[in-house]
């Protein structure tokens, strides 16, 4: 189960105590994730990153703004590929240009990396001295400004507001972006517009879903206990499976409850996955198609080859 939701900036404040008081009511219940957070990005002020690592060891450390700094945050991982590129580069401006950004210019990695012994030898081996570098370890820093992936970077200005968030790939010169936020100009381009909360849909208006969750739940209990080891034991399957990539048919179930207008939303699927031989293909399909029947919807995934 999934309590998720996104807000703007300004309810900072309701969302800290609704995440703190929510931790407390739940404890530790299996399965239960919440996933409420502030949508920060460009347009809103840099909130602080906390309880990251310093690649040279030590306690965590928070990353608070000085006015008058310009900021660049560039989250990476040492096994990226398309992070190399930008983080040579964030060496080569801040070498070119030290004489006259020093104490104006921060250029700060944030590595997603499992271990910060991996990326504290990655730095060493390149060279990337001038950078701050820093590993990510225990901080919710990427749940903070919606990493999903990497690179990803962050313009900060001079006042501490974020200017640009995005892949570096859409800022083509950011030795100029550096100079002209040090001037207190305006930057424009893509990624660069005011973030938006994400809207939450009305279903209140909405269809109601045609599933019975209690009828969909007790299918699968089904499926589990007897249907799914069955069709594992089925000797056709079996002898059809052994020259098989990947064969499989799973259960997803996914119910999204509305407290507002008090309705499940229900999706359903049944995905069969079958790489191999046409022939063998064939066999499992055939074997499935007759023992696995249900209200659900039925995505079928098949490769011959």
């Amino acid at each position: 189960m999934t309590v998720k939701g996104s807000l703007g900036p300004d309810c900072k404040d309701q969302v800290e105590a609704f995440k703190a008081d929510g931790a407390k009511e739940v404890g530790t219940v299996e399965g239960l994730k919440m996933d409420v957070n502030i949508q920060l990005g460009a347009g809103c002020q840099y909130d602080t990153i906390k309880d990251i690592v310093p690649i040279a060891g030590g306690d965590p450390v928070n990353l608070e703004h000085k006015e008058g700094e310009v900021w660049l945050v560039d989250f990476w991982a040492t096994w990226c590929p398309p992070c190399q590129k930008p983080m040579a580069h964030n060496e080569e401006m801040l070498k070119k240009r030290e004489g006259d950004w020093a104490g104006k210019v921060r250029i700060i990695g944030i590595s997603i990396d499992q271990t910060r012994e991996a990326v504290a030898k990655h730095v060493e081996t390149k060279d990337w001295k001038r950078p701050e570098h820093y590993w990510r370890a225990k901080s919710d820093c990427s749940d903070q400004y919606k990493v999903s992936g990497v690179p990803n970077v962050m313009l900060i200005d001079t006042k501490g507001k974020i200017v640009f968030k995005g892949h570096p790939a859409s800022r083509p010169d950011l030795e100029k972006d550096f100079d002209d936020l040090l001037a207190g100009k305006e930057i424009t381009g893509k990624g660069t517009a005011a973030t938006k909360p994400a809207e939450t849909e009305d279903s209140s208006s909405a269809p109601a879903s045609k599933l019975d969750p209690a009828t969909c739940l007790a299918a699968i209990d089904e499926f589990a206990s007897t249907v799914g080891p069955a069709l594992q034991k089925d000797e056709k399957i079996k002898e059809a499976a052994k020259g098989m990539p990947r064969a499989f048919c799973v259960m997803v179930y996914e119910e999204t409850y509305d407290p507002r207008s008090q309705t499940s939303s229900v999706d359903w699927k049944n995905y069969r996955v079958l790489v191999g031989k046409q022939d063998a293909i064939n066999s499992c399909k055939e074997v499935i198609e007759a023992n696995v029947k249900g209200d659900y919807e039925v995505v079928l995934r098949e490769q011959a080859f």
